[in-house]
């Protein structure tokens, strides 16, 4: 015998959450699990919302589907809706078990399980736990609640809170992740010919705006929760992507820090040359890289590197966001990947708890300094058990007991939300303005002209909120048309997006 799991993905933003023929996003975890559980003869289907479904369309298709049992993987930003879908279930559907996994599950499980809808909590990587878990259901009709990583809501309403299980040490004892799960030709990195991958799992690290630290602090085993899987195994699931389908030509290693472990890094880079040689795209952090790592990466293929920046103040980076980073290596690392040749993103958020206009322009003036390519920038988010969510509210910055919404979610009396707003949708015009002056060869005219500039910016008098809300609209009508014309002309946006990266 064997049973039917459904995967219930809520794969939308929420600004977009409406909009239809919006292409989604492939889910490692998800794939991880499916191949898992299908190894041991079960079924696995997956309903990939792109779009916030109305209550009959999504009863419809659960009934459709007919399974056995219901996961749904949850992040932070979507459990509104998610909440309502669960809601839709309680009412509809009530004897199909439903799971509760993913980050937000794992790390706010008390919330999760007090949900209508949801029985079952998972926490924690879920290969192992789900597949002792569903095969004890189907041999016996119920479910072990004595399993470790899960929670279970009793008939009665109390709950059995389990410890985490163990997560397992050797990554190459996972299966592969099950890729035909997914409708792989029309994932949204599939239509630039890129295919997401995943070969490792954690971080070394402890940023206070990330939770990795809260969920590595779960497992009772936390030295070891950084690991990747073999080189050999590596490059033998990236060739499996390859000749799953021959459209790809790029990678995007999704992966915290690809570069974590030199020893493990460097002959993983002289197999995936030797074997996979697609060009790709990859997360760094600026303190784990050195000149030869740079020119490396390059000649292995790497054309685009993100890296975290996040705050240009070295003293609040490290206060705030337990980042210590030296700027004048910051600054050198770009240079040392621009020399090889790698196009070069920083990570920045803006309207962090204690953070003033005046300290986001530092991380404008870093940006302008060290000449990325581009800048990704994000409203602070306060993540549930993250520590930088407990200092905004220690500090009077947030309520917990009120609905995020919106995009700027911290009130602060020294950086009010219009000038939030303001630097957030100026904040590429400002790098550009401050690398021009940067530029000047006499350094006594470029002092005297960021002063100024400085001066303007700062100014009580200057219009932030207007020129932040009429950037805001400019900001996401062009963030529109680029979605636009990679829905409906995907040839001409990959063969763009190939020019802008210099690709072949």
């Amino acid at each position: 015998m064997s049973l039917h799991f459904l995967f219930v993905y809520p794969d939308f933003l929420e600004e977009t959450r409406y909009v239809r023929g919006i292409p989604g996003n492939y889910s490692e975890g998800i794939a991880s699990i499916s191949a898992t559980l299908k190894g041991e003869g079960h079924r696995v289907s997956l309903y990939h919302q792109t779009y916030m479904p109305g209550k009959a369309e999504f009863l419809a298709k659960i009934k459709e589907w007919g399974p056995d049992i219901i996961g749904f993987s949850l992040r932070t930003t979507i459990m509104d809706c998610a909440s309502a879908m669960l809601g839709w279930l309680d009412e509809a559907l009530p004897d199909i078990p439903v799971i509760a996994g993913g980050y937000h599950p794992t790390l706010a499980p008390e919330e999760v399980i007090a949900l209508p809808g949801v029985d079952i909590v998972s926490r924690g990587e879920g290969e192992f736990p789900l597949r002792d878990l569903i095969n004890g259901y189907d041999r016996t009709g119920k479910f072990n609640t004595g399993e470790l990583g899960f929670w279970f809501k009793q008939p009665d309403g109390t709950v059995l809170r389990n410890a985490m299980r163990p997560y397992p040490r050797d990554l190459d004892e996972l299966p592969f992740p099950d890729l035909s799960l997914f409708d792989y030709r029309n994932l949204k990195s599939n239509r630039v010919s890129t295919a997401e991958v995943i070969v490792s799992r954690g971080c070394l690290y402890a940023c206070t705006y990330c939770a990795n630290a809260n969920i590595r602090n779960a497992y009772e085993d936390k030295k070891n929760y950084a690991r990747f899987r073999s080189p050999e195994n590596a490059v033998r699931l990236l060739e499996r992507v390859k000749q799953n389908d021959p459209n790809i030509k790029y990678l995007n290693f999704n992966d915290a820090i690809l570069n974590m472990f030199p020893e493990w890094f460097y002959p993983f880079m002289k197999l995936y040359k030797a074997r996979v040689n697609l060009k790709f795209t990859c997360n760094l952090r600026f303190d784990h890289i050195d000149e030869e790592m740079c020119r490396v990466l390059a000649d292995c293929g790497c054309y685009l590197v993100t890296i975290g920046l996040e705050n240009g103040n070295e003293e609040f980076r490290q206060k705030y966001l337990h980042r210590s980073m030296n700027n004048e290596h910051i600054v050198k690392v770009s240079q040392w990947l621009r020399e090889a040749g790698v196009t070069v993103y920083t990570y920045n958020i803006i309207g962090l708890p204690y953070e003033t206009l005046a300290l986001t322009l530092e991380t404008v003036k870093l940006n302008a300094r060290l000449r990325a390519d581009s800048e990704i920038v994000s409203f602070f988010y306060p993540y549930p058990a993250t520590a930088l969510r407990d200092i905004s509210v220690a500090g009077g910055f947030l309520d917990p007991g009120v609905p995020l919404s919106g995009k700027v979610h911290l009130r602060m009396p020294d950086y009010p939300r219009r000038d939030i707003i303001y630097a957030r949708y100026s904040f590429h015009r400002l790098v550009r303005a401050y690398r021009k002056i940067y530029s000047d060869p006499d350094p006594g005219k470029a002092a005297r002209k960021e002063a100024a500039l400085d001066r303007r910016i700062l100014s009580p008098v200057h219009p932030r909120g207007f020129i932040g809300a009429f950037r805001s609209v400019s900001h996401h009508t062009i963030v529109g048309l680029k979605r636009f014309s990679a829905r409906c002309a995907p040839a001409v946006y990959k063969k763009l997006r190939q020019l802008k990266y210099k690709m072949k």
